[in-house]
């Protein structure tokens, strides 16, 4: 019954995100996603168990293409913050001259100094956004 309901909320609030990118700035956007008090609504299943929701549900994404990865970050972030995990979403970037010159950046999510994001293979070198603080 919790991997049901993982996967209906999963649905719901990937849907919305594309949405609350286009209306409120990153600060807004991560306090929103971040469970007010210590939830354990997904309290007993893993971090491989919820990474598979969230990427099951945006294996073909139709919105937020080019930025996917803040997309999954975000949603990796909250369900594990839902399921007592201490997540951190991080935004890191390459030096601009990567890509024409332009400046590349790439979320990825985080628990005890440990990547949780199984797409997440070439990180950044520099961190530009560790929320809500660094781990472990």
């Amino acid at each position: 019954m919790t991997k049901l309901l993982l996967r209906v909320h999963v649905w719901l609030v990937v849907t919305v995100v594309p949405l609350l990118v286009r209306l409120v700035d990153l600060e807004t956007l991560l306090k929103l996603t971040t469970p007010r008090r210590p939830w354990r609504l997904y309290r007993g299943l893993s971090c491989e168990a919820i990474d598979l929701a969230v990427g099951r549900r945006l294996r073909r994404p139709r919105h937020m293409k080019r930025r996917a990865c803040l997309r999954r970050g975000v949603a990796l972030y909250h369900f594990l913050r839902l399921a007592g995990q201490p997540a951190v979403l991080r935004i890191g970037a390459w030096p601009a001259g990567r890509d024409r010159g332009r400046l590349h950046a790439h979320c990825w999510v985080t628990v005890n100094g440990r990547v949780v994001d199984a797409v997440a293979a070439d990180l950044p070198p520099g961190v530009l956004v560790c929320y809500p603080g660094p781990d472990g």
